[in-house]
């Protein structure tokens, strides 16, 4: 029983090792694979993150433009499916898809989990 207590006496008297995580925002490492991020402009909608996809969960439209260029008009990951492999970042051709550090996703339905391309769109650029 005294051990006991000795144990428990040196415990107390140290730092807690867990984090207030609501409080405080929890650390992402530099590689941390959370929310998929796009840059629309620099997008050439060539589709290779979408073949590159194991699980088939991203959609790319687009049709060509002034200038013979192409135009992003849908980009859509469904986060039900996706299992964030970095596949489709690995990819893309022009880098306009990242691996972001947001991972707090929670939806209260299926649908709330496609993010489409405001979503995807990192705050402070602009969307098309």
């Amino acid at each position: 029983m005294v051990t006991g207590l000795k144990v428990t006496g040196l415990h107390l008297t140290r730092r807690p090792v867990t984090r207030p995580y609501p409080e405080t925002r929890a650390y992402t490492p530099l590689r941390f694979r959370g929310a998929h991020q796009l840059n629309p402009e620099a997008c050439v909608v060539c589709q290779a993150c979408a073949r590159a996809c194991p699980v088939d969960c991203l959609t790319v439209d687009g049709y060509r433009g002034e200038n013979r260029r192409f135009v992003l008009t849908r980009f859509e990951i469904d986060y039900t499916r996706c299992m964030f492999c970095d596949l489709c970042v690995d990819a893309c051709p022009p880098k306009c898809l990242v691996m972001g550090p947001q991972f707090e996703m929670a939806g209260l339905s299926r649908q709330s989990l496609v993010w489409e391309l405001p979503q995807l769109v990192p705050s402070g650029e602009g969307s098309p």
